[in-house]
């Protein structure tokens, strides 16, 4: 009798990780267009799109679809397409920075699909970054809010968040920045600031200054609204909605820390703050681990392992 109720109760956990793997925390992603340029009004990051777009072959593109939708059958094609969308901005993001979590199951899914084709992978990574992006997962799960929260302020400052956006990635904005990188972008040169949080990419350094001197001077306002006794202002036009709540995020996360969402609850757009995909965290990028394993590839159809473990993030990821 024990030994039909261990069978049974085998059998329940199977069909539990098949329903979970099929769904991969699934829900819904609404049909919409993708947006050119990876959704980015600016000008300087033009040339990055490009140069991603350019490193990642059709064949190489079609055959990650191909077994993202054989691995996970419940997902629709435009799943994978927005999903893979996001990649590509958390890609971006990787060109800049010397590391970066990873706070989507689902992109991490696709990302994962990715690695299986390891020479692809490799070439992808050598073409865009002249260097191998690591993927490193975080095996104990924590939440990282301080990292999240440099993460939602470079990825506000570069993209143009969506409805399935918010989806993906989850609520933005939700923690408030670090002391210790409120202290560093107002006090570091830009040299120090370079060396610590951003990789070593003399490509990309205009947009690294950029990205520099914007916080540098969201700091200063912060700084310049208290001083006459303000708040940020509240602005209601749509296209302003993200760069508005983006300094009331840096002016509450350096005065009212303590209850810093209480007070950014009327500055977020309410589709900022719905429910979205459950997500643990991993670390990626160019300050992680350097051992990763090789496996053929078969021409594109095999399916090996090229992740590293036990690296944790470095300071681009805005730790403390």
């Amino acid at each position: 009798m024990s030994t039909l109720l261990i069978f049974g109760a085998i059998i329940i956990i199977v069909i539990i990780i098949a329903a979970t793997k099929g769904s991969s925390n699934s829900k819904s992603l609404a049909n919409l267009p993708l947006e050119e340029r990876l959704g980015t009004e600016l000008d300087d990051i033009k040339p990055i799109t490009e140069k991603l777009e350019n490193a990642l072959p059709e064949t190489y593109v079609k055959h990650i679809k191909q077994r993202v939708l054989k691995e996970y059958p419940k997902w629709a094609d435009h799943e994978f397409e927005w999903a893979f969308y996001e990649l590509k901005r958390y890609f971006l993001i990787n060109s800049l920075f010397k590391s970066v979590p990873m706070f989507s199951d689902k992109v991490d899914t696709v990302w994962h699909e990715m690695l299986m084709f390891t020479k692809e992978y490799e070439q992808f990574a050598k073409n865009f970054y002249d260097d191998y992006l690591h993927h490193s997962p975080n095996m104990e799960e924590q939440p990282l809010p301080n990292e999240r929260a440099f993460f939602d302020w470079v990825f506000i400052s570069l993209f143009k968040p969506s409805e399935n956006t918010i989806k993906i990635w989850g609520p933005f904005l939700q923690s408030p920045l670090s002391d210790e990188v409120l202290a560093d972008f107002e006090n570091l040169s830009d040299e120090k600031l370079l060396s610590k949080y951003f990789r070593n990419n003399s490509q990309w350094t205009d947009v690294q200054i950029m990205l520099i001197n914007k916080l540098k001077y969201e700091i200063k306002s912060a700084h310049q609204f208290k001083r006459q006794n303000q708040l940020p202002a509240i602005n209601s036009n749509k296209e302003w909605l993200s760069q508005t709540a983006i300094g009331a995020a840096i002016f509450f996360s350096i005065y009212e820390s303590e209850d810093y969402l209480g007070h950014m609850s009327s500055y977020l757009p309410q589709e900022w703050t719905k429910q979205a995909y459950a997500s643990t965290t991993s670390c990626s990028g160019f300050a992680c681990s350097s051992n990763h394993n090789h496996h053929d590839s078969n021409d594109g159809g095999g399916s090996g392992s090229s992740s590293d473990s036990g690296s944790s993030c470095g300071s681009g990821c805005g730790s403390s």
